[in-house]
């Protein structure tokens, strides 16, 4: 389900731009593991004897939720389910292979669009260690949407998440000098983040989630 209400925009411009993407690294929550043994159990604590949950197998990416010794906690980007692994079964993917490609993670993906804002989101890239946006499209009737990566998602916040649309918005506004324009931050058919001109102005359309991550 999805709300709208009217967008408020003066004056959260700049702010927007950092609130919605100059966050801290995480240490380790965050990171990206390959799955190196042929079949892991994604078991409900972190001990051998806990009950088994699921199984992930060899070259499948788990994020990582917290760590308790030997353990990690994880969430499967495949099936989304969440359990515990032996950590030497896994293996932490360097910032390097985050990029998607031999693009680096400096290449924001919005070149064409913007080479400002592009330049500028691909030095907040790096910092962080890996993409924001895992693809940009123009759709056809003259919107902009841009898929995250799962890492930015994992590791941001609801109200991140609304100043990243905002920032978009502006982007795409000044792009199309001024004129009409719709922004959405998500996938089709999910609960996307969106903002479109209307006729009694900006307006945003908010997924009902909590405030949490």
């Amino acid at each position: 389900m999805t709300r709208t209400v009217k967008a408020t925009l003066a004056g959260l411009g700049v702010l927007g731009m950092a609130a919605a993407f100059a966050l801290p690294a995480a240490a380790s929550p965050g990171d990206i593991h390959t799955v190196t043994g042929e079949k892991v159990n994604l078991r409900a604590a972190p001990s051998d004897d806990a009950s088994i949950r699921s199984t992930v197998t060899r070259g499948d990416e788990v994020i990582e939720l917290k760590q308790e010794g030997n353990w990690i906690g994880v969430r499967s980007l495949r099936t989304g389910e969440e359990g515990w692994v032996f950590s030497e079964l896994v293996k932490r993917r360097t910032p390097s292979t985050l990029s998607g490609g031999s693009a680096g993670v400096s290449d924001a993906g919005f070149g064409r669009i913007s080479s400002g804002f592009d330049g500028l989101l691909g030095n907040i890239n790096n910092q962080l260690g890996y993409r924001f946006a895992e693809r940009v499209e123009q759709t056809s009737n003259g919107g902009l949407r841009v898929i995250p990566t799962q890492e930015w998602l994992y590791n941001t916040s609801r109200e991140a998440k609304m100043y990243a649309a905002l920032a978009l918005y502006q982007m795409w506004k000044n792009h199309n000098n001024g004129r009409p324009v719709n922004v959405a931050l998500g996938t089709p058919g999910s609960a996307a983040i969106g903002i479109e001109d209307t006729g009694r102005g900006p307006e945003w359309t908010l997924p009902l989630i909590g405030s949490s991550r």
